[in-house]
């Protein structure tokens, strides 16, 4: 797959390269090796490159350079320990933004939730429909939340939506799925700005940090975890919460906020 030029991300010729995956990993060795071989596939095609940015305490990254280099895919791991892992999974996103060098990023998670073989799907939406960002929708016709454990969390994943369309309403509008944890976004768009994510819901943070992004969904039949376990916590709900309460406060009172740039 080739990518046209986007204007503003500093795309070089045609035969630049087009994506960068950006994957945040946390003691994720069972995993690692079926996600790698799966990516494989599904970007045997596709100018690539595949960040890891990994918090583990087991042999992960050590498995993910082993299979990395078998698999003829491009593969770095950026091991983070001590203090680089304040922030979590928010930061080591912006980490792996900060690293890519393909004219679209897409952030998925390790566990196989996000299923690899839709990444094509996004790029192409990307491309066809001029889009800044692409988000991986459940809620969207042929899309599916089954992959969510039990009652509770569905339920609190709908409660979640709902509160951020009502704090965002012109933002939000028309996206059915904004806490995503599975997206695709154009580089140029983030050039200038800058993100401060707290949490999990970093899509959330782009979304509201960057006003005039053409916005567009495919649907995701979000799957249930390949192995190992989920890392949603109690913690994580709160760190929610207050990062929707400072992006509401700060749009709604400091609009200079979304389009700062980085010193």
């Amino acid at each position: 797959m080739r990518g046209k030029g986007e204007k503003g991300d500093g795309a070089g010729p045609e035969d630049a390269q087009l994506l960068s995956l950006v994957v945040p990993t946390r003691n994720e060795s069972a995993t690692a090796p079926l996600l790698i071989a799966r990516l494989a596939d599904v970007l045997a095609d596709v100018p690539a490159d595949v960040i890891f940015v990994d918090d583990s305490d087991d042999d992960t990254p050590q498995i993910i350079e082993r299979e990395g280099a078998e698999s003829g895919l491009q593969v770095r791991v950026v091991h983070r320990d001590g203090v680089r892992r304040r922030g979590g999974l928010s930061t080591a996103v912006v980490e792996g933004i900060r690293a890519a060098g393909g004219r679209y990023v897409c952030i998925m998670d390790a566990d196989l939730q996000h299923p690899p073989d839709l990444i094509i799907a996004m790029l192409r939406k990307a491309q066809d429909a001029d889009a800044d960002i692409v988000i991986a929708s459940r809620n969207v016709r042929g899309g599916s939340d089954a992959g969510l454990n039990g009652l509770s969390r569905k339920a609190i994943s709908w409660v979640a939506k709902w509160l951020v369309k009502a704090l965002f309403p012109s933002r939000l509008r028309g996206v059915t799925d904004p806490l995503s944890g599975f997206f695709l976004v154009r580089r140029g768009l983030l050039a200038d700005t800058v993100l401060r994510p707290i949490g999990f819901k970093i899509l959330l943070d782009i979304l509201i940090r960057t006003d005039s992004a053409r916005v567009k969904e495919v649907p995701l039949r979000f799957a249930p975890r390949a192995a190992g376990v989920s890392k949603a916590t109690l913690s994580q709900g709160k760190d929610f919460l207050a990062h929707t309460l400072i992006l509401f406060w700060h749009r709604r009172f400091d609009g200079a906020f979304r389009r700062r740039r980085s010193g």
